[in-house]
């Protein structure tokens, strides 16, 4: 048996077709359907039904997804009990970050960590969108949150500092800012929300005009004019094309953590990078809280 052909298996259910799950996979769709079909075979049974509207799960395809899912929540709890045990000062750390926060807080700094540790391999992927950490998506978590998961450990380093921002055109074009265009916040997210709210205490008659879902995104659609927007202060008040605006004063965001398992936080090479990360947003403090009282 091969249980790689069972990760192929997990792909079309979660994607619902064969060309979803190869895209998701990198492989060929050719790849996938072969794989699918060997394991049909050595189970004897027909996982799916093809038809022209594509492929539907059948009775024994879903007991095979749910014990697949059963064994694969197994192999979760082995490997966080175990990687705790790692006291190597090597190895790869995942870590879900914001880009914005990445590029400009914390990747100036990395060089310094990767020569004080050049056997311990980085991985950053993106961190607006909740990261399972039980899961092992991830090793760190840095999220803007006031609702941390409580089966996680961590440290909150303050609210993010958020003001509302535009270019001086499109400030000076608009002198009743109650009617002029938003650059929104895409997605239902603690962030999402959190934007929500002021816009509707500041800006209640504004109308939506573009939705992001990344920070530079936004600030680029706030840089080109197409409306107005809030932006994190570290990001808006160093940017020469955007000024403050002063109808909304500087408010208090979700709160910034450094989130991680309790299994993990054992590993060696976590705990430095750990206390490389809390020293580097400590000295980062005053831009990242800036105009908070």
């Amino acid at each position: 048996m091969d249980w790689d052909d069972y990760r192929y298996f997990t792909a079309v259910v979660e994607h619902g077709s064969v060309r979803g799950a190869a895209k998701r996979l990198g492989v060929n769709p050719s790849t996938v359907t072969r794989r699918l079909d060997r394991l049909e075979g050595e189970l004897a049974v027909s996982l799916f039904i093809r038809s022209p509207n594509g492929l539907i799960i059948t009775t024994e395809g879903v007991e095979v997804a749910q014990r697949t899912e059963q064994i694969a929540h197994q192999f979760r709890i082995m490997e966080s009990t175990v990687k705790g045990r790692d006291q190597r000062i090597s190895g790869r750390i995942r870590m879900a970050v914001p880009d914005v926060l990445a590029s400009r807080i914390l990747l100036s700094e990395f060089p310094v960590f990767t020569e004080l540790y050049p056997d311990i391999d980085l991985e950053l992927i993106p961190g607006y969108q909740n990261i399972d950490l039980q899961s092992a998506q991830a090793d760190i978590v840095i999220r803007a949150t006031n609702e941390p998961p409580e089966s996680m450990i961590g440290r909150s380093y303050g609210p993010l500092a958020l003001a509302a921002y535009a270019t001086p055109a499109f400030q000076e074009k608009h002198k009743n800012l109650a009617a002029a265009a938003w650059v929104d916040w895409a997605g239902d997210t603690e962030v999402a929300r959190s934007y929500d709210r002021l816009r509707q205490e500041f800006f209640a008659n504004v109308k939506v005009a573009i939705r992001c879902d990344q920070i530079e995104m936004q600030r680029a659609a706030i840089v080109a004019g197409i409306g107005m927007g809030v932006l994190p202060c570290f990001v808006g008040d160093i940017d020469p094309d955007l000024v403050r605006l002063t109808a909304m004063p500087v408010q208090p965001g979700p709160e910034l953590w450094i989130l991680t398992h309790p299994a993990s936080r054992s590993v060696r090479r976590i705990q430095v990078f750990l206390a490389f990360l809390r020293d580097t947003l400590l000295g980062q403090a005053d831009a990242i809280a800036s105009g908070l009282d």
